[in-house]
């Protein structure tokens, strides 16, 4: 009896493509279990499809992103979002944060239980891509180990991030409250800017004393805020030639 399998997987993939047969299927869900590898690892070393095909089906297929990652730049505060027993176990790397969403290479990308356990251990969107096994490989080799207690160091929880949010708006729109009581409650503010020119005068102090007072703002709030600056991401490979 053939094993359950998610419609979109990349056993389904390779069957719909006519690329390996039920029963190999079969037999390399059997071998993943025993092994804890990951399907498509299992499948290249069992000699049915190549490491090229495996990517590029799930590029050109899935449309998952093809990402080329040297270790030696990549982030060591990014793997620190996942423990090294975590990545060892399902074969993936974390190589970049954007915003609430951690860019993690995985050699399956199509295992949504995976996916799912990284997006509830972090409390980060998780956005998987494809890197070769040797890739990956490497930066596994590479991983810090006190990222083992990364976990314990859980990244700002959903309501924090918002909270961050709403302060920067709050901070941002403080200038334009400030004023506006201010020329309400003034006489003379009043008379000032209801001469001819004053919108000439709010423009140019609008320009020049709150571009600088954002900028103030933001630059705090990045501090004392985000945990880290966005770390620079890896290279893009050139999409492989089409499917015949």
């Amino acid at each position: 009896m053939a094993e359950d399998r998610s419609w979109g997987s990349l056993g389904d993939l390779l069957l719909r493509e006519g690329l390996i047969t039920d029963s190999q299927l079969t037999t390399a869900l059997q071998v993943q279990k025993q092994t804890e590898k990951s399907l498509g690892r299992v499948l290249v070393e069992m000699g049915l499809i190549t490491e090229r095909v495996r990517m590029r089906l799930l590029q050109q297929r899935l449309g998952y992103d093809i990402v080329h990652i040297n270790p030696q730049r990549v982030e060591q505060m990014v793997l620190e979002h996942l423990p090294k027993a975590v990545a060892v176990k399902h074969h993936l790397v974390p190589v970049r944060l954007e915003l609430d969403t951690l860019v993690v290479a995985m050699e399956d990308p199509t295992d949504v239980t995976v996916v799912d356990d990284l997006k509830s251990m972090t409390g980060f969107r998780i956005r998987p891509v494809i890197a070769t096994i040797e890739e990956i490989e490497a930066v596994l080799e590479k991983y810090p180990e006190k990222a083992e207690e990364a976990v314990l160091e859980a990244p700002p929880s959903r309501w924090l991030r918002y909270l961050s949010g709403l302060v920067l708006v709050v901070l941002l729109a403080a200038p334009f409250v400030v004023f506006l009581l201010y020329v309400q409650s003034n006489p003379e503010a009043q008379s000032h800017f209801a001469r001819p020119g004053a919108q000439v005068d709010i423009f140019i102090l609008t320009l020049l004393g709150y571009g600088i007072y954002a900028v103030v703002v933001f630059e705090i709030w990045a501090l004392l805020f985000q945990q880290q600056r966005k770390p620079k991401p890896p290279e893009t490979q050139a999409p492989p030639p089409d499917l015949p």
